[in-house]
């Protein structure tokens, strides 16, 4: 009995067969159903894109340029001159004006003007000394400078006035102050000039004179 009931559960079921077929079957048949329908809704509603709108926000305006200071154009403009153009093509220039001439000079008075006359230079003529006083023109030894046996030369420039007479005695150089002092002394005393003259008429004059003071062997 017992061999019998094992037997006949193993026997083919067709409903249990069938069950099983459809256990499997749906869940393959729902998905492909889901997929298809998945397929249809992307193609009847297809996938949303989000954009972002929002409108971009402006640059900041660039800077004003500052106006650069050009340099004062110093060109002179020179008009550029008329010209017309002929039939036989022929450049003629614009016709140019003679200058305003000088208004005319009056009549003169018929004087003719001579150049002024300069006067001729006055004639000098210089002092010389007066030979009738030539005996007067050497000094005395000094007595000191005798003594001493010196000998030495003096140079004297001397004022000569109108009169023929020395006014004025500067040393320029002597060897000793005693040969000048006896120099000095003689041009004012006893020396006399011939004056100078300007045109014939006496002047005073400056004139240098060199004297020497030497011993005479005995």
């Amino acid at each position: 009995m017992y061999a019998n009931q094992f037997a006949a559960s193993r026997g083919f079921k067709p409903g249990s067969m069938a069950l099983a077929l459809a256990t499997t079957a749906l869940p393959i048949a729902g998905l492909i159903l889901s997929t298809q329908a998945e397929k249809i809704a992307r193609i009847i509603h297809p996938p949303i894109t989000i954009v972002d709108i929002t409108p971009p926000k402006d640059p900041p305006p660039d800077p004003k340029p500052q106006p650069k200071s050009n340099p004062i154009d110093q060109k002179v403009y020179t008009p550029p001159i008329a010209t017309k153009v002929d039939t036989d093509n022929k450049v003629i220039t614009a016709p140019t004006f003679p200058e305003t001439p000088p208004p005319p000079i009056p009549p003169g008075t018929g004087e003719v003007l001579k150049p002024p006359v300069t006067p001729p230079a006055p004639v000098i003529v210089g002092a010389a000394y007066d030979p009738s006083y030539a005996s007067a023109l050497q000094p005395p030894y000094p007595a000191a400078e005798i003594r001493s046996g010196n000998s030495g030369r003096v140079v004297l420039r001397v004022l000569i006035g109108a009169d023929g007479r020395v006014k004025q005695v500067e040393r320029i150089s002597a060897a000793s102050d005693a040969f000048f002092a006896a120099a000095e002394k003689q041009a004012l005393t006893k020396w006399r000039f011939k004056p100078a003259t300007s045109d014939g008429t006496p002047i005073e004059q400056w004139k240098t004179m060199s004297l020497r003071f030497e011993l005479q062997d005995q």
